[in-house]
């Protein structure tokens, strides 16, 4: 199980790329169905993402003004993960800290 994620969304121009990339860093399998209805049944999948699970998502204000439509289905997962999993640390920051941008990179670690 996954216990550190950092995603960097700066960068991302299309939707595709974003669901490769999400799928990629969170490794979902690889029935993916890349779509905000996938998304959520992966992220919300507790056989894959335990009470530990800690995501850490930057780059948010360079992905809304890229993609604003996909910037509002994304931030509403969000908001619905954490009502759904209110012990787990979900961190959204608009800039982007780490300077990660799409790569593929490791998990961060605190």
């Amino acid at each position: 199980m996954k216990k550190n994620v950092l995603i960097d969304l700066s960068g991302l121009i299309d939707e595709e790329t974003f669901h490769e990339y999400v799928s990629k860093k969170l490794d979902f399998p690889g029935y993916y169905g890349f779509n905000f209805d996938a998304f959520w049944d992966c992220l919300t999948d507790e056989d894959q993402f335990d009470s530990n699970f800690r995501l850490r998502v930057e780059g948010l204000g360079e992905f809304q003004r890229h993609l604003p439509d996909v910037h509002k289905k994304f931030i509403q997962c969000m908001h619905d993960y954490k009502s759904k999993f209110p012990e787990r640390n979900l961190i959204l920051i608009d800039d982007s800290p780490s300077g990660k941008g799409i790569g593929f990179e490791d998990d961060f670690r605190k």
